[in-house]
């Protein structure tokens, strides 16, 4: 985890998440892998909304679509997405023209194993969050639609609202919401695991294990090692919290 030649990014996240649910479909087949691996990431999902309404809560902030947008777990570089508000008020409607996780699996041939990230993670990030808040997501770049389409239900980024998401984002909580993406890979390929042992057992045990092969085929045993360390650590709870 120490090793400075290790930089995690949402393509390292994209491509863990493929290779695991490729070797899951070589297993299983598509139709029973698909309802397998939706469920890990159901999980997943849930897992880190919970961790954001943990912070929004410590906080004192309230647990409405203006908050869950302010404390994701992860902020885009520079011209790594490309997104379009099509709508502000009474809903916030979204057109993501560009995706890292859709450019990473497309750029290795992986898109029909990662799209089920797609269709699962954002309702799960926000059921974790709130169950009583609601965001569709009408169409995705794995898909193959011309850009993925999300709709926050009663976000209503009125002026005040909007200065106030921006005062979240850039200052409370700001980065300190964001998570390392070690981490993030780390919740992944743990919750994977627990999934799909339980689901599958032996082959589920040796479809993770598959998946990191190439993973560590691609980038190296220290990558590997930074990703296994996080093994024992409760994805539920906030970061140093009992």
């Amino acid at each position: 985890m120490d090793d400075p030649r290790i930089s995690f990014s949402p393509k390292h996240h994209a491509l863990l998440f493929a290779w695991i649910s490729k070797e899951v479909h070589h297993r299983v087949g598509a139709e029973r892998a698909d309802e397998i691996v939706k469920r890990a990431v159901r999980r997943y999902g849930e897992e880190r909304g919970r961790r954001m309404s943990l912070r929004a809560k410590a906080n004192g902030h309230r647990l409405d679509m203006v908050n869950y947008l302010a404390y994701g777990e992860w902020r885009a570089d520079p011209g790594e997405t490309q997104q379009e508000v099509r709508e502000r008020t009474p809903h916030v409607h979204v057109h993501a023209h560009k995706c890292p996780w859709y450019e990473a699996w497309k750029a290795y041939d992986l898109l029909q194993y990662g799209k089920s990230y797609c269709q699962e993670v954002d309702e799960a990030l926000v059921r974790g969050f709130n169950l009583e808040l609601r965001i569709d997501v009408k169409g995705t770049l794995a898909e193959g639609e011309d850009y993925c389409d999300f709709v926050f239900y009663g976000a209503n980024l009125t002026l005040p609202k909007a200065l106030l998401l921006r005062y979240r984002q850039r200052f409370w909580p700001g980065s300190g919401a964001v998570m390392p993406w070690e981490y993030h890979l780390g919740h992944l390929y743990s919750t994977m695991g627990r999934v799909l042992q339980a689901e599958l057992g032996e082959p589920g045990q040796d479809a993770i294990e598959a998946g990191m092969e190439a993973f560590q085929s691609h980038f190296g045993e220290g990558a590997r090692k930074a990703i296994e360390a996080y093994q024992d650590t409760d994805f539920s709870q906030l970061p140093g919290s009992a």
